[in-house]
């Protein structure tokens, strides 16, 4: 099996990390099905151990069940009603019976989720994570929304649309290697 080539340089890769954001207010316009499945098909490509990909992509296009969805989470009160599209990442516990390997699903479905976005902003969407909080309340109320089985687990949400072009767009500095990197 060959890889193919790769004309991206770093300088380029940089850009599109650049470039994507956590935007929040999108356009009145549905996100087309065939842009969540090519940025799906990039998603798939992330690791994951013993390639198992132990998640889901659940999709909410309808409007309604979108901002429903999304205000499982909290935290998302005041711009969560502007949300076309939710994408809700749900880990497969099933793929690991060992207890050992049951914390898989969230590095995997991580790793995946992150495509996810740097794949939709290559194609002109916005995303903004949403973060899931780990409260049985909150278990329960996406479980029974999204009908999940029981050995599925939501990992995080995840809004999609077109970014509004006056909208604002948080941004907070990120740490740089000096910071980042210790040295043992």
């Amino acid at each position: 099996n060959t890889l193919p080539d790769s004309n991206i340089s770093y300088e380029q890769l940089n850009k599109l990390f650049l470039k994507r954001r956590s935007v929040r207010w999108y356009k009145d316009k549905d996100v087309p099905i065939s842009l969540i499945e090519k940025a799906v098909n990039l998603a798939s490509l992330a690791p994951s151990a013993c390639n198992r990909q132990p998640y889901y992509f659940y999709v909410s296009e309808n409007r309604k069940k979108a901002v429903e969805i999304a205000m499982c989470a909290g935290g998302t009160p005041g711009w969560a009603e502007g949300i076309p599209c939710t994408i809700a990442i749900i880990g497969d516990l099933s793929a690991y019976p060992r207890e050992r390997d049951r914390h898989l699903i969230y590095v995997d479905g991580s790793l995946a989720a992150m495509q996810l976005m740097l794949a939709f902003e290559t194609l002109g969407l916005s995303t903004c994570p949403i973060n899931w909080p780990d409260i049985e309340t909150a278990e329960k109320k996406i479980a029974n929304l999204l009908k999940l089985k029981v050995y599925e687990r939501p990992i995080m949400l995840l809004s999609v649309g077109y970014a509004q072009d006056q909208g604002g767009i948080a941004y907070s500095q990120k740490k740089k290697a000096i910071s980042l990197i210790k040295k043992v």
